[in-house]
C-alpha cells in the first residue's frame, strides 16, 4: 500500500496545480498550425461565427488567435480552446482528448478547471471545418455561462433552493439566481419579477407571467401577450412596446415542454429608451407560461445577459 503514496501524491499535487480558467465567457481562443494561416485569414473559419440580433447585430463569441508555437503559459488556460490542426501536427493534440463520430477531439479541464478543449485535423490542400463545431463551441459558452450564474457568482454560489421552494407551490420551479432580487411577488395574478443591476448603467428584469388564456400560441399572440404582460405589470411602462420588425421567433422544446421562444427589441417612446429582451412561451393546458428576460445596458452588448436569461429559463420545470 506504500507504493502508492508517491503516485498519488503525485496526482493530487497535478490536480491542485491547476487554475481557473481565464478570459471572457465567450472567449474562444483558436490555435492553428502555421500553414493553416492563409486558410484562417480567407474566412476559413467565418462558419463559426454566429450572430445574435439584439439592438444591434452581436457575435456570440469573443475570437482570439494564436499559432501553435505561442501557445504557452496563460493561453493555455483560457477557457474554450480551439486547436485548428494541419496532419503533420496532429501529435500536438492531448492525450485525454476523445474523437467523436465528427472527428472533433474533446476534452474537459485540460490545462485548467472549467475548461473545454476541442481539436480537429484539417488537411491543408483541403480544409473543411465539421459543421457541428459552432454548436460545440455555443454549449461551451452555455457552460461557462451556467458556471458563472449558478456556481462561481462573485465567488459563492447563486443557486436558490429556498425560492425553488416557494415557486413550487405555485405548480412550477425555476432556479433565480440569488443576484436577483425579488421585485415583484403577486401571485394572486400570476405575476414575479426579479431585479439585477450589473452596474450604474445597466438593468435586469426577468419576470414571470402565468396567464389564462385558450388562444392559439401564435408569433403573433406570444408577441402582444409579451407586450401586454410588460405594459400591466413593468414599473412604468405602459407605453412600452414590441418592434414588430425586429423580433425573431423559435419553435422550441425545453424539459419536455413545448413552445415559442421570441427575441427582440423593446421600446418606451415617453421615456425615450429601448433595449432587448428575450421571452419563452409555453402552452400548457389552459395557461400560459411567460418567462421574459429584458435587458437595459445603452450602448454595449446585450447578448450575454439574454444568454443568461436562456440559461435561467432552462431550469424551468412544470410540476
Amino acid at each position: 500500500m506504500k507504493r502508492l503514496f508517491p503516485f498519488l501524491f503525485v496526482l493530487l499535487s497535478g490536480l491542485s496545480c491547476k487554475q481557473d480558467s481565464l478570459g471572457p465567457l465567450n472567449g474562444v481562443l483558436v490555435v492553428y498550425s502555421d500553414s493553416l494561416a492563409e486558410f484562417i485569414d480567407a474566412g476559413g473559419i467565418d462558419n463559426l461565427h454566429l450572430i445574435v440580433e439584439t439592438v444591434d447585430p452581436e457575435e456570440v463569441f469573443n475570437f482570439s488567435f494564436a499559432a501553435t508555437s505561442q501557445f504557452q503559459g496563460t493561453l493555455k488556460e483560457r477557457r474554450i480552446i480551439l486547436l485548428l490542426l494541419a496532419p503533420s501536427e496532429a501529435d500536438l493534440i492531448p492525450g485525454n482528448l476523445e474523437q467523436d463520430d465528427n472527428g472533433v477531439y474533446i476534452g474537459e479541464n485540460v490545462w485548467a478547471l472549467d475548461q473545454q478543449v476541442f481539436a480537429v485535423v484539417i488537411d491543408p490542400e483541403s480544409p473543411v471545418l465539421s459543421d457541428v463545431l459552432p454548436g460545440y463551441l455555443e454549449d461551451a459558452y452555455n457552460l461557462q455561462m451556467t458556471n458563472y450564474v449558478y456556481k462561481s457568482f462573485v465567488s459563492t454560489g447563486m443557486s436558490s433552493e429556498v425560492r425553488i421552494d416557494s415557486l413550487a407551490e405555485l405548480g412550477f420551479t425555476i432556479d433565480i439566481p440569488k443576484s436577483f432580487l425579488t421585485a415583484f411577488w403577486i401571485p394572486e395574478s400570476g405575476f414575479i419579477q426579479y431585479h439585477r443591476q450589473p452596474d450604474d448603467e445597466s438593468f435586469l428584469l426577468f419576470s414571470i407571467l402565468v396567464m389564462k388564456t385558450e388562444a392559439e400560441l401564435t408569433d403573433s399572440n406570444a408577441v402582444l401577450a409579451r407586450e401586454a404582460m410588460a405594459r400591466n405589470y413593468f414599473f412604468d411602462a405602459s407605453a412600452d412596446s414590441v418592434d414588430r420588425a425586429r423580433v425573431s421567433s423559435a419553435q422550441i422544446s425545453i424539459n419536455g415542454l413545448q413552445g415559442l421562444e421570441l427575441t427582440g427589441v423593446w421600446r418606451n417612446p415617453e421615456y425615450l429608451n429601448a433595449g432587448s429582451f428575450t421571452a419563452r412561451v409555453f402552452d400548457i393546458g389552459d395557461e400560459w407560461y411567460i418567462l421574459d428576460m429584458e435587458v437595459y445596458n445603452p450602448g454595449r452588448e446585450k447578448e450575454p445577459y439574454l444568454r443568461e436569461g436562456w440559461i435561467i429559463m432552462d431550469t424551468f420545470l412544470k410540476e
